[in-house]
């Protein structure tokens, strides 16, 4: 078992790497970050240089990055990486993981499975395909907590983070997400192979 540590854009991606680390059998040292992408490009460096003795799980969603193919985020960012610096790029934004269990997330949101996208990774703007969807969903604590007010300038609903993170932690299944996700799979596959 590691002791890894995060670095991420926000809440819900922490929410992401916790469970991840702890399903392969890890255990999450520090979090840091959770200030969105640009915190990232400007400190992750900083942070390879500590990862000589401590491993780091870095979440960036692709689509913050202004590259044209995740390759290019980690050759532009980080082309020296060490050993213990596990840089994964979300293609493309989290929620594409989360869509990835597609059976659990329609009865989470009690809509249809079939209004789940089949390959979650391909969608261009994975959060409000998520939101659009829950806006189909037969509860209306479902829509309430998820979509933001008719008028609203809001890109999310008042208790977004909460209800997805208590889908996360609750009912995401991580193995079967990452037969829908092939982005999610190569992270999964790189924590597994660490002692």
């Amino acid at each position: 078992m590691g002791i890894i540590n995060l670095l991420v854009e926000g809440e819900i991606d922490e929410f992401v790497a916790r469970k991840l680390v702890n399903v392969v059998g890890h255990q999450v040292g520090s979090c840091y970050g959770k200030k969105g992408s640009g915190y990232i490009k400007n400190k992750i460096r900083d942070f390879n240089k500590s990862a000589n003795n401590v491993f780091y799980l870095v979440l960036i969603d692709f689509m913050d990055t202004g590259c044209k193919c995740p390759p290019e985020v980690i050759s532009n960012w980080l082309p020296f990486k060490n050993d213990l610096m596990l840089f994964r790029v979300v293609v493309r934004e989290i929620e594409s993981w989360i869509m990835a269990d597609r059976n659990n997330l329609a009865k989470f949101l009690q809509v249809n499975v079939e209004k789940i996208p089949q390959f979650p990774d391909n969608e261009n703007d994975p959060k409000q395909k998520l939101i659009n969807i829950a806006r189909t969903s037969r509860s209306s604590n479902i829509i309430s907590a998820i979509v933001p007010e008719q008028g609203s300038t809001a890109q999310v609903g008042k208790l977004y983070n909460s209800e997805i993170s208590r889908f996360i932690y609750t009912f995401w299944d991580i193995y079967a997400a990452r037969e829908n996700s092939p982005s999610l799979d190569k992270c999964l596959k790189n924590l597994e192979v660490i002692q």
